[in-house]
């Protein structure tokens, strides 16, 4: 880009030096382009040094062409560093230095200077450093004062004071403004030059000398990051206890099982006992109805004896007839006929007698209850009607009495044994109900209403068939008491709001459509809109909200939503003064009215970590006090049932028929007495010997026929006492059967529905199986789940013990420990740490957001500007037939990351998390996570490369021929020689400082140390002639053999000269 109409520029035009280095007191006379050399270490990089030093005010960065060995600092200039061991510093005790560049402003002519002041104490204290910017020339500067460089106060100019610049800051603002309002760049772009080496390397040109370096501070995104995977961690740990947690529940769950089964099995093992003993009974009954068929034959066979005898009776009684017919045989005959009907008569009425004393201890068992019994009735009354010494009216007196206080008896009893069977039926009910719901609370399970489980479970797997890792929370679950006093009013208000659903709030529209789809299936629950929510709000300390608290934030915000307004009254008179109000006693103001909440919404708490303790404490209570009531019940039952079975016993008609017999038996004893007394008198007359012979003979035929009938009567009784075993063996199966389902019944404790499943599994396995081999088979199955059990509770042992090396102990005794422990961890300390990883998630985006990814997009941007720019200069710039173009791309192996910085997505709005950007790209953010978080001896070396802007792309130079031709560096580089290889970056350099220079009257210097050190005459020529072309005041250093080749080039060449610690500049003559 060859200007036709040269731009005016500010001309370096004098160089002073005072105590820099070896130089003592230098003034340096340069006309336009100038060339430094000398040999090594003469000085003329220092002079470099110097006049970088003024243009950037940069006082710790020195040229590292000249010094990469030697280590040049400010300290090393000021005080002349020898580098000699034991001799650090040439120039001893306090030093003033100065340094100052002198410019001409063509388009004014006039001249300026820029400067800078250096005081060194000694050795050890900080250079002082002080600036100055002031028209004229050096000439007026009094940088010398009595042969040493003058103090501030002796520092003048034309005799005027200096205006000290004390703030480098200030200075590099007053310099850049007055060498022509240069950009940023220039104080990179100067350094740069000045340190630029031949290099095979495009990228690490384009980092060194053209994108400059911006640094993004990451600590506080490293210790979010940090932070942000602690806290996964610490969930991840969490979740590790839930899950052994879960598998110590679960095997626990297992074995209640299992327990169960075996209680089923108990119960089914004692039906067959009760079905076998049925079974022992109907066979009993099968021979008790075969000992009576053979009674009854027996009894047949008696009544065929029992009419032989009669015969022969007969014939004897007629013998006996003709020894009647002697009068004295009539009397004694008549008598026996008399003695005779008399003991029939005494036989049968005491066998009256028998029933009547039977009947009455009957009733004197039954009479104990039997209530309101009169004092005249006692068990002495009543066995004193079984005697003789009672009258007739006496005794219907007390019959009477006996026969109402029975009836009313059985009535009452009756009645009041059917109100109480329907008691126990209902407490029954009622015991397995809670039971189960005891069962559960010691799994640590609260039991919600079952539409709010049902949604809940819905939304679950909604969630998990998308992949969806967040929680479904139930609004109770989330909340904790912190002033205990209130934790009626608290359940009692919310009341059934308590049961509401909760997701995050990017997850409710999900949560929503899966309510929406069973709407018809749940009803009457609440899913709450955490979208809606105000995050924000304060919880007003004098309201219901303030006595909860939630370490979930829509949980907390939803609490404050519906208790916000709901002030404490700690009296009732003081609730009417607000529009909603309440006391810890439940007493609620409310729409102009008050009123108690009932006691039965919060006597059941649900809120908080006391929640299930405090349930299973009511529900063990309730079941205590229920099993107490139906136990009670059961008991009176029992009682009532001997009673009625006692009363049932007693025969009142028996008893009223037979009531009279004790008399008349005993007046039959009377008449058989004195009948007996006359008979004795007759028989002793001596007529009636002979007759008394024939009748004894028929009297043996008699008694043979008696003797048979003797046997029989013996068989008889012998059935008779086999019947009476086999009903006494009968009673004893029915106690033993009574006894086991009372065994049954204490077996179930209170659940009903075991000895419903023990009775189907009996009665499906009894259509094909008898009662011993249902037994003897379940028996086998109970040893099997006996050994399972036994397993299980090694396995929930090892579990236990391995969980917080066993904290809680071991065994099924301390499992609700581990159930409490499980509800703590995921009802309270996940949602707790949930929380803050969404704060860890939110501190992390918000720093990677707006200060890397916002600040690494904006330095890519302003790469692609600089390229653009840059590009736009060397458009019209040939050197020779070839112009050249900067082309960038994505790193090839970041083409991910840079993608992720440059997405459309990444333009403020979007949420790293949880958006269509996480699922974008989150393996990018993982792989830069662990980058920009590494921690070995790596870690500052991945940090730079991942914080730097520059090594996020890939870079080329287009080289373009004048015929349109063109091809890219990278692919011809190894065909080039050194120095062809170096023309673009020159190029570059000038491109870059052409366009800094492009607006107004600047400096145009361009500085170049060690310049074209690779390149070959001719090139050099071309490269200079390059460089004059656009208007450049061209600053070089090189070695003296390159003076004649690029002296042509230049305005004034300068050499160098040192002798020990001493340097000076003369002109050189070509």
């Amino acid at each position: 880009m060859v200007q036709s109409t040269p731009q005016t520029m500010k001309k370096l035009t004098r160089i002073k030096l005072v105590n820099w280095h070896y130089f003592g007191n230098e003034t340096i006379d340069v006309n336009g382009s100038f060339l430094l050399s000398g040999e090594n270490a003469s000085g003329k990089s220092t002079i470099l040094d110097a006049i970088q030093l003024i243009l950037t005010t940069n006082t710790r960065r020195f040229n590292p062409a000249a010094n990469e060995k030697s280590k040049r600092d400010l300290k090393g200039y000021v005080r002349c560093k020898t580098g000699e061991e034991g001799n650090t510093y040439a120039r001893k005790n306090s030093v003033i230095s100065y340094v100052a560049l002198e410019f001409y402003e063509e388009s004014k002519d006039r001249f300026f200077v820029l400067g800078a002041k250096f005081d060194s104490p000694d050795e050890e204290a900080e250079i002082r450093r002080i600036w100055f910017c002031e028209e004229g020339t050096l000439d007026g500067f009094s940088f010398i004062v009595d042969n040493k460089p003058a103090t501030d106060e002796q520092f003048k100019n034309n005799g005027k004071k200096i205006a000290y610049i004390r703030s480098t800051k200030e200075a590099k603002d007053r310099f850049k403004r007055r060498l022509g309002n240069l950009d940023e760049n220039f104080f990179d772009m100067i350094p740069k030059s000045l340190a630029f080496k031949p290099m095979d390397n495009v990228k690490k040109f384009i980092t060194q000398f053209i994108l400059p370096e911006k640094q993004i501070e990451v600590d506080v995104l490293r210790e979010n990051i940090r932070n942000l995977r602690e806290m996964q961690e610490l969930i991840k740990e969490v979740r590790k206890q839930i899950t052994h947690l879960e598998s110590i529940i679960a095997t626990n769950d297992k074995m209640v099982e299992i327990k169960r089964d075996i209680l089923v099995i108990d119960i089914l093992l004692k039906i067959a006992e009760i079905e076998d003993k049925k079974t022992k009974i109907e066979e009993n009954q099968r021979t008790l109805d075969l000992k009576y068929q053979e009674l009854k034959s027996k009894k047949a066979e008696s009544e065929r004896i029992s009419a032989a005898l009669a015969s022969e009776q007969e014939s004897l009684q007629a013998i006996r007839i003709d020894i009647s017919n002697n009068e004295c045989s009539k009397l004694i005959s008549k008598l026996n006929q008399d003695l005779q009907l008399l003991e029939k008569d005494k036989e049968f009425v005491a066998s009256h007698v028998e029933v009547l004393q039977a009947q009455l201890e009957k009733a004197i068992r039954a009479l104990k209850f039997v209530p309101n019994v009169p004092e005249n009735i006692n068990a002495l009354v009543l066995r004193n009607l079984g005697k003789a010494n009672m009258s007739q009216e006496e005794r219907d007196e007390i019959f009477v009495i006996l026969n109402t206080l029975y009836k009313r008896a059985n009535s009452e009893l009756n009645a009041e044994k059917a109100e109480k069977n329907l008691k126990v039926t209902t407490f029954k009910e009622e015991l397995s109900d809670i039971k189960k719901k005891i069962d559960n609370l010691r799994k640590n399970k609260i039991t919600y209403p079952k539409n709010t489980i049902s949604l809940k479970e819905a939304i679950e797997s909604e969630f998990d068939s998308r992949s969806i890792s967040a929680d479904v929370r139930v609004f109770a679950d989330l909340l904790e008491i912190v002033k205990p006093e209130w934790q009626n009013a608290v359940e009692g208000y919310l009341n059934t709001q308590r049961f509401n659903i909760i997701v995050d709030p990017q997850y409710y529209d999900i949560a929503a459509e899966v309510y929406d789809r069973m709407k018809h299936q749940i009803e009457g629950v609440t899913l709450v809109n955490t979208q809606a929510l105000d995050l924000m709000s304060e919880t007003d300390e004098m309201t219901l909200a303030s006595v909860v608290s939630s370490k979930n934030r829509y949980a907390r915000a939803y609490a404050n939503y519906l208790m916000g307004r709901v002030v404490l009254c700690d009296e009732v008179i003081e609730l009417k003064q607000y529009p909603i109000a309440i006391t810890a006693g439940c007493m609620l103001y409310q729409g102009k009215g008050l009123r108690k909440i009932p006691e039965d919404i919060y006597r059941i708490p649900y809120i908080g970590k006391s929640a299930i303790a405090r349930q299973l404490e009511i529900a063990e209570a309730d079941y205590k006090a229920i099993s107490k009531q139906c136990y009670t019940l059961e008991a009176r039952i029992k009682e009532i049932g001997t009673a009625l079975d006692y009363i049932g016993e007693c025969d009142l008609g028996a008893i009223e028929r037979y009531l009279s017999s004790p008399i008349e038996l005993d007046e039959i004893k009377k008449k058989i007495q004195k009948t007996a007394a006359e008979r004795k008198d007759a028989q002793n007359d001596p007529n009636i010997i002979a007759l008394q012979f024939k009748e004894r003979e028929c009297l043996d035929r008699v008694t043979d026929l008696s003797k048979k009938q003797g046997e029989l009567i013996e068989i008889i009784a012998n059935l008779k006492r086999d019947i009476s075993d086999l009903n006494s063996s009968t009673n004893k199966l029915k106690a033993q059967v009574s006894e086991l389902n009372e065994q049954i019944q204490k077996l179930s404790d209170g659940d009903n529905s075991a000895i419903v499943a023990a009775e189907q599994k009996y009665t499906e396995h009894s259509k094909t199986k008898e009662a011993g081999t249902i037994y003897d088979n379940y028996g086998r199955r109970k040893a099997v789940l006996d050994n399972q059990h036994g397993k299980l509770l090694r396995e929930l042992i090892s579990m236990q013990a391995s969980y917080k090396e066993g904290e809680y102990g071991t065994g099924e005794e301390v499992v609700f420990a581990y159930a409490q422990e499980y509800r703590t961890l995921s009802n309270h300390n996940l949602i707790e740490y949930e929380e803050k990883l969404n704060k860890a998630k939110e501190d992390c985006e918000l720093e990677f957001r707006e200060n890397f990814l916002a600040r690494m997009r904006e330095n890519i941007e302003s790469a692609q500007d600089i390229f653009k720019n840059l590009n736009k200069a060397l458009k019209n710039i040939y050197y020779g037939n070839d112009s050249y173009k900067f082309h960038y791309s994505a790193h090839s192996r970041k083409q991910g990351l840079y993608e992720m910085i440059t997405s459309e997505v990444n333009m403020g709005g979007f949420t790293l998390f949880a958006s269509e950007f996480e699922e974008r790209y989150h393996s990018e953010m993982e792989d830069l996570f662990s980058k920009l978080t590494e921690s070995d001896e790596h870690g500052d070396k991945i940090l730079s490369e991942y914080t730097d802007y520059r090594e996020y792309m890939d870079y080329d130079i287009e080289i373009v021929s004048k015929d349109g031709k063109s091809q890219y560096f990278s692919k011809i580089y190894g065909e080039k020689s050194g120095g062809e290889t170096q023309t673009p970056y020159y190029v570059a350099i000038a491109a870059s400082f052409a366009q800094m220079y492009s607006v107004g009257e600047t400096i145009r210097i361009i500085m170049l140390d060690e310049a074209f050190d690779k390149m070959d005459d001719d090139r050099i020529e071309n490269m200079m002639k390059f460089l004059r072309s656009q208007n450049f005041q061209i600053i070089l250093a090189t070695p003296p053999a390159k003076i004649e080749t690029i002296g042509e080039y230049v305005d004034t060449v300068l050499v160098t000269y040192r002798n020990g610690y001493s340097s000076i500049v003369e002109e050189y003559d070509l």
